[in-house]
């Protein structure tokens, strides 16, 4: 209440005050609208970017080869998946059988299995894949 009586009392002042209350809200407006400005044309910019980049036939080509790529993967099976990789979570399973041969059932597991065609050798080193340390056949899931 004293400095306001002070201010008062001198009205040059108080008149230098007003006046610097009014510059700095109009620079805090201005410095505001150039912000939203600025954000606006910078969206706008990213904007026009991106969809120009989109239409691009690379672009297309790109996306049509991804598709094409993402389609050949194999699928997930979810059951048997998250069942086997639960089992392996545990220690044990990792001490009873090999690295090789948990990973190769996990496989068999979250993938679908297409069988391939070999033949001679392949077909040899494919089956010693499946077969467990003992040699007791295919491992089971």
């Amino acid at each position: 209440m004293k400095t306001i009586n002070k201010l008062k009392s001198k009205p040059h002042l108080m008149r230098k005050l007003k006046i610097f209350a009014v510059v700095g809200l109009v620079g805090i407006l201005i410095t505001g609208a150039l912000t939203i400005w600025a954000g606006i044309a910078a969206f706008n910019y990213v904007t026009s970017k991106t969809s120009a980049m989109i239409s691009s036939p690379v672009a297309q080509m790109n996306v049509e080869n991804l598709k094409k790529e993402l389609s050949s993967l194999p699928k997930l099976k979810a059951l048997g998946c998250w069942d086997k990789a639960q089992t392996l979570m545990a220690v044990q399973p990792w001490l009873d059988q090999t690295v090789m041969d948990n990973l190769l059932n996990l496989k068999l597991a979250c993938l679908d299995h297409k069988p391939s065609v070999c033949e001679g050798k392949e077909c040899e080193s494919i089956q010693k894949l499946g077969t467990t340390d003992k040699g007791s056949g295919p491992t089971n899931l």
